[in-house]
C-alpha cells in the first residue's frame, strides 16, 4: 500500500511539475470563449451567413448576344446586339428575408454554444474547488490518524495496547494516504477537462475559487427559459422554415424578362418619312423587349412548396418538443436546488456543529483514557463523514445553481 502511494505521488508530482496556467473563474470563461474550437466554428458560420446576406437580390447572368451576317437583306454585314435580363420573383424580398433569418439563426446558435461552454467551464471549476476542499479535509483526517498511529505505536511498545490497535491505526492512515492520492489524480482529470475547454497547451489551475455557497438571488421562474439562447435558436428555425417556403413559392411565379437591342438594316428604304433614304451600316435601329417566363409544368414547384411546408411543421413541432423538454428540465433543476438548499441548511445549522463537537469530545476522551480506540475511531469517522457530506451537499447546491443559470441563459 505504501509503495503504491509513493509511486502514485511521484507520478502526480512529475505531472504537476510541468508548466501550469493559473486562472480565475472569469479568466477561464473568457479564455474558453476566445479559444474554444466550437465557438470558433460558430463564429465562422455567422460570418459565412453575413456574407451570403448580400445575395438577397441575386439576378441571373445578363445575356448578351450578337447576330451578324446576312439575316435581313442581301447585305452580308448586318449586325444585331441584344441584351436581356431575367428577374426572378425571389429577388423581390423573399430571398433577402431568408438570408436575414439565416444570419439570426447562426448568431443564436453561436450564443447557445457559448452558453453551453460557460456552463461546462463553471461546472469544472467548481468541481475542482470541491476536490481541493475535500483534499484539505483529507489532510486533516491524515493528521488525526497520524497522531492516532503514533499514540497506538507508543501504547503498543509500553504494553498498554495490543497489536490490533496498532494495525488498525496503520491501516486507517494508509487508507487516507490512498484517498489523498486518488484525490490528486481526480484533480488532474478535472484540470485536463478544463484544459480541453479553454484549448490550452498548458495544464490550467483555478485560483480564487473556493467551495463557498454560490449566491443566487433570482426567483425561480419557468418563463426564464425563454431567455435560453437554445430556445431562441429553435424558435428561429421555425422562422427560417417559413422563409424557405416563401422562397419556394416565389420560384413558382413568372419571371420578368427585360431586353434591349440595337441593329443595322442595311439596304432598307425609308418609307415612313417619304424621303426614300437607304439605310447604311452607320444607321442603327433600337428597341426593347418585355416578357414573362411562365412555368407551364407546376408539379415540381408544388412538390417543393409542399416539402417546405412539411419542413415548417417539423420545425414547429421540434421547437414545441424542445421547449416542453426544457420546461421539464427546469422544473427538475428547481426541485434539485430546493432539495440541496434544505440539506445544506441542515448541515450548516446542525450537522457541522455536532461533527465538531463529536471530533473534539472523541479526541479528549481518548486522550484521557475514557474510551477505547474502537469508540475513538467510530467518533472520528462519524465526524469526518458529516464533513464530507457537507462538502458534497455544498458542491451539489452550487452545481444546481449553475445548471439553473444555464437553463435560463444567464451566463
Amino acid at each position: 500500500m505504501k509503495k503504491y502511494f509513493l509511486v502514485t505521488l511521484f507520478l502526480l508530482i512529475t505531472f504537476l511539475g510541468r508548466s501550469q496556467q493559473l486562472l480565475t473563474l472569469e479568466q477561464a470563461i473568457e479564455t474558453a470563449l476566445k479559444n474554444n474550437g466550437s465557438v470558433r466554428t460558430e463564429t465562422y458560420n455567422v460570418e459565412s451567413q453575413r456574407a451570403l446576406k448580400k445575395t438577397g437580390f441575386d439576378l441571373p447572368k445578363t445575356n448578351v448576344s450578337l447576330l451578324y451576317g446576312q439575316y435581313n437583306s442581301y447585305s452580308k454585314n448586318d449586325n444585331n446586339l441584344t441584351v436581356t435580363q431575367t428577374i426572378p420573383f425571389t429577388a423581390f424580398g423573399s430571398q433577402s428575408a431568408l438570408n436575414r433569418s439565416l444570419v439570426a439563426s447562426s448568431e443564436l446558435k453561436k450564443a447557445a454554444t457559448e452558453n453551453e461552454l460557460v456552463f461546462q467551464v463553471k461546472q469544472v471549476c467548481y468541481q475542482l474547488a470541491f476536490l481541493k476542499a475535500k483534499h484539505k479535509l483529507l489532510q486533516q483526517q491524515d493528521s488525526i490518524y497520524e497522531g492516532f498511529l503514533k499514540a497506538a505505536s507508543l501504547r503498543y511498545k509500553t504494553g498498554e495496547a495490543n497489536l490490533l490497535e496498532q494495525t488498525t491505526a496503520e491501516s486507517q492512515r494508509n487508507e487516507v494516504k490512498n484517498m489523498l492520492a486518488k484525490n490528486m489524480a481526480d484533480q488532474v482529470v478535472v484540470r485536463t477537462q478544463l484544459k480541453t475547454l479553454i484549448n490550452s497547451n498548458e495544464l490550467p489551475d483555478i485560483v480564487n475559487v473556493e467551495l463557498n455557497k454560490v449566491s443566487f438571488t433570482n426567483t425561480p421562474d419557468s418563463a426564464a427559459i425563454q431567455s435560453n439562447p437554445s430556445t431562441s435558436y429553435m424558435r428561429q428555425q421555425v422562422q427560417v422554415a417559413k422563409d424557405v417556403k416563401k422562397v419556394e413559392s416565389a420560384k413558382a411565379a413568372p419571371e420578368i424578362l427585360l431586353g434591349f437591342f440595337t441593329q443595322t438594316l442595311i439596304g432598307v428604304q425609308d418609307t415612313e418619312s417619304g424621303s426614300g433614304a437607304i439605310a447604311t451600316s452607320s444607321d442603327r435601329f433600337t428597341g426593347f423587349q418585355v416578357g414573362l417566363a411562365i412555368p407551364v409544368w407546376f408539379v415540381p414547384h408544388q412538390g417543393r412548396v409542399r416539402a417546405a411546408e412539411y419542413n415548417r411543421q417539423s420545425a414547429e413541432s421540434n421547437y414545441q418538443y424542445y421547449y416542453k423538454t426544457l420546461q421539464g428540465q427546469y422544473q427538475q433543476a428547481i426541485q434539485e436546488y430546493a432539495k440541496n438548499k434544505n440539506s445544506l441548511y441542515y448541515y450548516t445549522t446542525s450537522a457541522l456543529p455536532n461533527a465538531e463537537l463529536i471530533l473534539k469530545q472523541s479526541q479528549t476522551a481518548f486522550k484521557n483514557g475514557e474510551i477505547g480506540y474502537a469508540e475513538y475511531l467510530l467518533g472520528v469517522q462519524k465526524a469526518i463523514a458529516i464533513k464530507e457530506g457537507h462538502l458534497q451537499t455544498l458542491n451539489d447546491y452550487n452545481q444546481s445553481i449553475i445548471y439553473i443559470e444555464f437553463l435560463s441563459g444567464n451566463k
